[in-house]
């Protein structure tokens, strides 16, 4: 805009100097001009004194008071265009406060512009920080496993298009331990649960397995319905079939 108005001052300046050279150059006096039905009549009024008749063959004369008469007219308004161009362009802010104030309004566009969520399963959480040498099996979701299982279990969670978190920190009973795979449900802010036991033939894990079993129980999560666990063996693995029996449920649940 103040580039369009400098640019409209320069015109305005050009067509004020060409009305005042037609107004110079042309014959003292003022052109009036009287119509009687298809005829007219010309005079020449001057500063001071009466008007006095114009004959047809004085056309120049005529002509170039006309010009006058006009650019006059046009004079009065070029001129009031232009005090308020000239006004407009000195109250126009200085470029450095302009830069100034768009510096300013990035503060405090950032405070009331609403800024995209990313969702849930993406946003940061506190993961599982122990053994993180162990996490030897990578998945195509981006994720790297403990287990062969745990990796057949996020893949298939990848490719059924299911959101959720593998070792995601939880808090229960005062304790903080860390599921293998947590589902959210957005709508209604309900969460589940998903651990698998992965070397039930060893007494030892088998027993630490149990304990994790009957916290989650102790803590009111329902085996199957709040929380899943699988299990397997060097003679019974993890069969995909399974693992797509309770991914069927969770996307129900999920409404997927």
């Amino acid at each position: 805009m103040y580039r369009q108005m400098l640019k409209r001052q320069k015109f305005l300046r050009a067509q004020i100097e060409e009305c005042l050279r037609i107004i110079d150059a042309a014959p003292p006096g003022k052109l009036e001009v009287h119509k009687n039905n298809s005829s007219s009549k010309w005079f020449i009024k001057p500063d001071n004194g009466p008007r006095t008749y114009l004959p047809k063959s004085e056309t120049e004369t005529a002509k170039r008071l006309a010009e006058k008469r006009i650019a006059l007219s046009r004079l009065s308004l070029l001129e009031k265009e232009l005090r308020s161009t000239e006004m407009y362009l000195k109250h126009y802010p200085k470029e450095a406060e302009i830069i100034g104030l768009s510096q300013k309004e990035i503060l405090f566009t950032e405070l009331i512009t609403p800024q995209p969520t990313l969702p849930w399963h993406l946003q940061p959480f506190n993961s599982n920080p122990a053994f993180p040498e162990k996490l030897q099996h990578p998945s195509l979701s981006g994720h790297k496993l403990r287990s062969k299982s745990e990796r057949l279990i996020d893949m298939q969670l990848f490719y059924r298009k299911i959101p959720f978190r593998y070792e995601c920190e939880l808090k229960l009973g005062g304790t903080i331990f860390y599921p293998d795979f947590t589902f959210f449900n957005e709508r209604t802010g309900e969460f589940k649960y998903w651990e698998h036991f992965g070397i039930m033939d060893s007494s030892q894990y088998k027993r630490k397995a149990f304990d994790k079993t009957e916290f989650y129980i102790s803590n009111d999560m329902i085996p199957g319905e709040d929380v899943f666990f699988t299990y397997e063996t060097a003679n019974a693995p993890l069969t995909i079939t399974t693992v797509d029996r309770i991914i069927d449920y969770i996307a129900d649940w999920l409404s997927l």
